[in-house]
């Protein structure tokens, strides 16, 4: 039996694999600095380990379309499973380590 929970739980953990976090944030912003730093918290606990996170910079050139769509709203947080292309979650404004858990399971 405990061989059957260990083989279990790894699998969990490796379903956060296919996870990935896309931060929408821009300089000279308090509440974007408090996200990555959650986000930072959150990504050193063994089971989202394996979370690829990527922040984006809304503020450069390149990414003038994120700009137009989130100038009043970062921090924004997309929560996407590449298994299920398409289906984002998404956290706006204020990140709590706990909701981003939740968000990260229940894209699973």
């Amino acid at each position: 039996m405990l061989f059957i929970r260990r083989f279990h739980a790894a699998t969990a953990l490796g379903n956060y694999a296919h996870v990935n976090l896309t931060l929408f944030s821009k300089a000279n912003c308090g509440l974007c600095d408090k996200a990555k730093s959650v986000l930072s918290q959150v990504l050193t606990e063994k089971p989202y380990a394996d979370v690829k996170v990527k922040v984006v910079d809304i503020d450069e050139p390149q990414n003038k379309d994120w700009w137009t769509k989130y100038c009043l709203d970062v921090p924004v947080l997309h929560i996407e499973n590449t298994k299920s292309p398409g289906s984002i979650s998404k956290i706006f404004h204020k990140l709590d380590p706990n909701t981003v858990k939740d968000q990260v399971r229940g894209s699973q």
